[in-house]
């Protein structure tokens, strides 16, 4: 009898513990929505930049378009001013498709938000079509459990270039534990499209 009233106690104390552990396991897990789409992950690739401009001009604006394709696919099913949310520890990131007049042109922005403040934002994805860059398109890709952002910019078809495909950026960015997003590494930048982007008000 000494021995059955002894077992009880411990395997109470046993499905506490596990019923702990549990809960803190859940506490550090990035919880994202089921439908949220955070972008290519291959822009994450070690090799990506270096890759894509060995294939020449032409074959760099093909694979771009296709790349360009998936969220074109993704970010046309999301309705204007709609969110999407991913809850961090300290913090919650949304995405949302932006209003536009023109429903040929796409902007998503990604938001870190505490409360109801925002911290921080940055565009995630541009599909854009203007009479003085010719077109303009922003792929992001976030991963959620590194806090990591790689994002490339650029023209496919550039007016000041001869309508060519013209590499703005390729860059990681992170976000940390305050919700403030910052610029890790610049593979490339071109100063000069950069300036073309604030003429004409692309960061926006």
């Amino acid at each position: 009898m000494k021995s059955k009233k002894n077992i009880l106690p411990l395997l109470i104390l046993m499905i506490s513990l596990s019923f702990c552990c549990k809960q803190k396991k859940e506490l550090f897990e990035t919880k994202t929505s089921k439908n949220i789409y955070t972008g290519d992950s291959t822009l994450s690739n070690k090799n990506y930049f270096n890759t894509l401009v060995s294939l020449g001009d032409e074959k760099i604006n093909l694979a771009l378009q296709k790349q360009n394709e998936k969220y074109l696919k993704e970010y046309k099913k999301i309705n204007p001013g709609e969110l999407q949310s991913i809850s961090k520890e300290n913090y919650t990131i949304k995405l949302v498709n932006e209003a536009q007049h023109d429903k040929n042109n796409i902007k998503v922005n990604l938001y870190t938000i505490i409360g109801n403040k925002k911290i921080d934002s940055i565009s995630f994805y541009r599909n854009i079509s203007g009479n003085n860059f010719g077109k303009y398109i922003c792929l992001s890709y976030f991963n959620p459990k590194m806090n990591k952002l790689w994002q490339i910019k650029y023209f496919p078809l550039n007016p000041i270039r001869g309508n060519s495909a013209s590499m703005i950026s390729y860059t990681v960015k992170s976000i940390n534990e305050t919700g403030i997003i910052k610029t890790d590494i610049i593979h490339f930048l071109d100063e000069s499209l950069e300036v073309e982007m604030e003429k004409n008000e692309l960061y926006y």
